[in-house]
Formats: structure tokens, sequence, C-alpha cells
């Protein structure tokens, strides 16, 4: 089936309840695999706005000679995801 709406509404009538993540990703993208992709993708979006954020934050306290070592750990993290993502959605 080529329209997702369609399969969505088919989806709707044949679970009575929450229709399973993968199921709802595969009716939506056709394939739960392009589904992935495109949920890793944005992931790996959110993860970089976020590191840019951080690095904003840091470069701030930084000019002000505040040394607080908690923000670089948080950029780790996020960058650590975003790699994370980015190889998800390239496989």
């Amino acid at each position: 089936m080529d329209d997702p709406l369609a399969a969505l509404s088919l989806l709707e009538r044949r679970y009575d309840g929450p229709i399973p993540p993968e199921i709802r990703l595969s009716a939506r993208f056709g394939s739960s695999a392009e589904g992935l992709r495109v949920r890793a993708a944005a992931e790996a979006r959110f993860f970089t706005t976020l590191a840019r954020g951080q690095i904003d934050a840091i470069r701030t306290s930084r000019k002000a000679n505040q040394s607080d070592r908690a923000p670089c750990g948080t950029l780790r993290l996020y960058l650590a995801e975003r790699r994370r993502f980015r190889r998800i959605a390239r496989q």
C-alpha cells in the first residue's frame, strides 16, 4: 500500500489500543528500516543543536572567567549521542 494515511487507517481498525511503534513506522514510511533511518537522522540533528547550544554556553562561561567542568561533560554526552544516531542513520 503506497498511501501512508490509508495504511494507518487500516492499522487503527485492526488494533484495539495503541499501535506498536515498529508497525506504525512501517506504515508511515513503507518499511521499519526507512522509518528508523528517518528517526535516527532527526535525533542526530537534535543532538547537533544541543551540542551547539552547549558550546555557546561554555564560551560564555569562559568569557566570564567561570571554570565549571559540568558543561564539558554534557557536551561530550551530546556529541557521543550525535555520533551514535548518525551511525544508525548511515546503516
